[in-house]
């Protein structure tokens, strides 16, 4: 279910922007250099919090307090590490994917979910997250299947801890962007650098 939802929001903003007006390309620029500007405005300063739509953004270390905005709870999410490498809990990117070109990674970030809400739930059935390099809009889901541990409920008050995987091509991006609650007005971003740049 949350996978056909994450799709059909991504094929919904590929029409949006397939639709846009005429001036397309120069917006497009525009746009991406005004986001970029708020970007790093934000990561420059100390508050967190959103104010006037913004979307609020954090770096490893730092706790983020986000809002599901299907289920209405509150959850806790801290990036503790991040990084690219070629083998992840003993399985070789070479081994799991079929085709590969030799310039896929597994992209591994580190994760503490905290429940802060009054009921049990379990994280990989009620929210995921995104993974973005710079200029990709929407990114990829990671693999629950190593993130097993966000199978098992979680009561509140209890965290958990595990690492988020995605299969990703290496480019030039300096950083790459963890993105919660995904084209919502609950969306929350976690600003990645890049670990071999």
């Amino acid at each position: 279910m949350k996978r056909i939802l994450i799709i059909l929001l991504t094929a919904i903003l590929l029409i949006l922007t397939a639709c846009g007006d005429g001036d397309g390309a120069e917006n497009t620029s525009e746009n991406s250099d005004e986001a970029n500007d708020t970007t790093l405005e934000k990561t420059k300063g100390d508050d967190q919090e959103a104010t006037d739509g913004e979307i609020p953004v954090y770096q490893i270390g730092e706790t983020a307090v986000i809002t599901s905005d299907l289920y209405e709870f509150d959850y806790e999410v801290t990036v503790t590490d991040f990084n690219l490498t070629k083998e992840v809990d003993d399985v070789k990117i070479e081994d799991y994917i079929i085709s590969g070109h030799g310039d896929e990674r597994f992209a591994v970030v580190d994760v503490t979910i905290r429940n802060i809400s009054d009921e049990s739930y379990v994280p990989n059935e009620m929210f995921s997250a995104n993974l973005a390099s710079e200029g990709d809009r929407g990114g990829i889901t990671s693999d629950d299947d190593f993130f097993e541990v966000g199978d098992k409920e979680l009561a509140p008050g209890e965290e958990l801890e595990g690492h988020l995987v995605y299969v990703i091509l290496l480019d030039d991006s300096e950083t790459f962007t963890l993105k919660y609650e995904f084209m919502s007005a609950e969306e929350t971003h976690f600003i990645l650098p890049n670990p071999e740049k």
